[in-house]
């Protein structure tokens, strides 16, 4: 199973060997399959697994990540049963086609795309540079960079310029607008409760417990907002209407992965979570989650074309640490923070320009 989800503690090496032993299976398998010309269903659940594994691996430090480093002590059983629950429930409504205002249209046939592929055209057969996306991005987490998924492995599935264009654009403004409501929120939060941003600031317990409460709602909510903006990096390699034993087989692979993730706590790509020490407190953790999940909703409610959610969050942190800077005159945590947030950015840039390359090598291999 791939350590992009590894417990710490364990020895490197050895969690190196099996994890890039996985991968080098993964690709065998995709590589002889591709030969083989394995008829596409077969193949193309194969790769749905391994894109369950790896987009929700990566983006798990812009949805749960926060949650996971301040709840480590808490019972797997809730985690899994809260977070799966939410999954399993947004899949089947979609599925079913449920209208609820602001978050489904209920237009679906059948689908758990929560149409986000609207202008992705189905495939008829996948190329390799499409299956082997997801291995990809397995190795990218493993090197703990925030790299988009819609990017990376959405961005191959259109054949047309036009929507990469537009998803770019639209990723772009998500990060402008991030950054200006995080300097706008956390200034006037910092201005209301300028105790609370100081170095040596300890919530009180009785504080503590009941933004615990808040936080796992906060976060189920910022869950249930990823969900239905970047589950279709995933679905895109299954047919876009299931009958109900294949959405039945859908959801319980994703909730499977979901859970396996959770169980081993985000793994290396957290360690970009951990080092941000000032996000740990639950309070601060649920206000974050609570403005990025708006952003999303709104950003989903805006228009069907995908966009890079990664970015939205780094836009989000960027503009919280700068503020928080300004209004405390601290340099720590926050401009320690900042410099990091930075080094994400910079990691995520790459991981576009990396993504685009491989989108263009694509189109000019097969059209």
């Amino acid at each position: 199973m791939p350590e992009n989800l590894k417990p710490a503690g364990k020895n490197l090496a050895n969690d190196s060997v099996r994890y890039y032993s996985f991968i080098l299976l993964a690709a065998i398998v995709i590589v002889s399959c591709y030969l083989l010309q394995v008829p596409t269903v077969y193949i193309g659940w194969f790769s749905f697994f391994l894109a369950s594994l790896s987009v929700a691996g990566n983006d798990a430090i812009q949805t749960i990540g926060t949650f996971i480093e301040s709840k480590k002590d808490s019972p797997l059983k809730w985690k899994v049963l809260v977070f799966c629950g939410i999954l399993f429930l947004f899949l089947l409504l979609d599925w079913y086609g449920m209208k609820i205002p602001f978050l489904l249209d209920g237009n679906s046939q059948q689908e758990i795309h929560f149409g986000r592929l609207q202008k992705i055209e189905p495939v008829e057969s996948y190329n390799l540079i499409q299956l082997l996306a997801p291995i990809i991005l397995l190795i990218v987490t493993r090197l703990k960079a925030p790299i988009s998924t819609t990017f990376l492995i959405l961005s191959l599935f259109s054949t047309n310029t036009n929507v990469i264009t537009g998803m770019l654009t639209k990723s772009l403004i998500g990060y402008g607008i991030a950054f200006s409501i995080a300097m706008l929120a956390w200034g006037f939060l910092a201005w209301r409760s300028p105790q609370e941003y100081k170095d040596d600031y300890v919530p009180d317990e009785q504080s503590e417990k009941f933004w615990s409460i808040v936080q796992w709602i906060s976060t189920s909510f910022l869950w249930m907002a990823w969900v239905l903006q970047d589950i279709a990096n995933i679905a895109v390699y299954i047919p876009r209407q299931l009958n109900f034993l294949e959405f039945f087989l859908a959801a319980s692979i994703m909730s499977l992965c979901l859970a396996y993730i959770l169980k081993n706590n985000g793994g290396r790509i957290q360690e970009i979570v951990s080092e941000k020490s000032d996000i740990r407190e639950a309070k601060a953790a649920s206000y974050i989650d609570l403005v990025y999940a708006t952003i999303l909703l709104i950003f989903k409610k805006l228009n069907s074309l995908p966009m890079s959610t990664t970015w939205v969050f780094l836009g989000l942190l960027a503009g919280r640490e700068i503020i928080l800077h300004v209004v405390t005159r601290q340099d720590d945590p926050y401009l320690d923070t900042f410099r990091k947030v930075s080094k994400d950015v910079m990691l995520a840039s790459l991981g576009i320009g990396v993504s685009l390359g491989i989108y263009f090598l694509a189109k000019n291999i097969y059209g």
